[in-house]
């Protein structure tokens, strides 16, 4: 892998003539440009990517503990234990339980919709918990028997894979 060093070099010109104040600080500003006390080491910008990550998270942080009233903060307290974005965004769904497939009737102007195999209102609880037609399928992935015990104990990548498994994953 190949390392750019960059070297960045600002130049501010302002029109400061004639204006006591700003000579005196022109002045100085030239003076610490010729000081030694400058080392000249160049950083590499992936040496500080790290630590800038850790302070804007623990920043993020900061905010989310401060919305400790919040529905989803109770379920996640703790940002950035998740894996990927889109898997992320899929449990926060489901946890809430709005998602596009149980929720999209209320933007469509349609009526609830209810489930094809047992004429059950198609909710999040439904497609995870109640469901007959879907238990095989949820055997195969998990055996609790409430939402609350689902988000707790099954790890997010087996729910995931149920959702696939049925072919339901990209409309949550």
């Amino acid at each position: 892998m190949m390392r750019q060093m960059v070297q960045v070099t600002t130049v501010m010109s302002f029109n400061s003539e004639g204006i006591q104040g700003n000579e005196n600080v022109d002045k100085l500003a030239k003076a610490a440009l010729n000081r030694a006390s400058c080392s000249g080491k160049l950083i590499c910008w992936s040496d500080l990517k790290p630590k800038i990550n850790t302070y804007i998270n623990s920043v993020w942080q900061k905010n989310w503990d401060a919305e400790g009233a919040n529905k989803l903060h109770k379920v996640l307290p703790n940002l950035g234990e998740g894996a990927g974005r889109k898997r992320e965004t899929a449990m926060c769904r489901l946890r809430v339980g709005h998602t596009w497939l149980t929720q999209s009737y209320l933007l469509k102007n349609e009526e609830q919709p209810f489930c094809y195999a047992c004429d059950s209102l198609y909710t999040v609880r439904h497609i995870l918990i109640e469901c007959p037609d879907f238990q095989d399928t949820r055997r195969k992935y998990f055996s609790v028997t409430d939402l609350y015990r689902l988000f707790r104990e099954v790890n997010p990548s087996r729910i995931v894979g149920y959702l696939k498994d049925l072919g339901v994953y990209g409309n949550i």
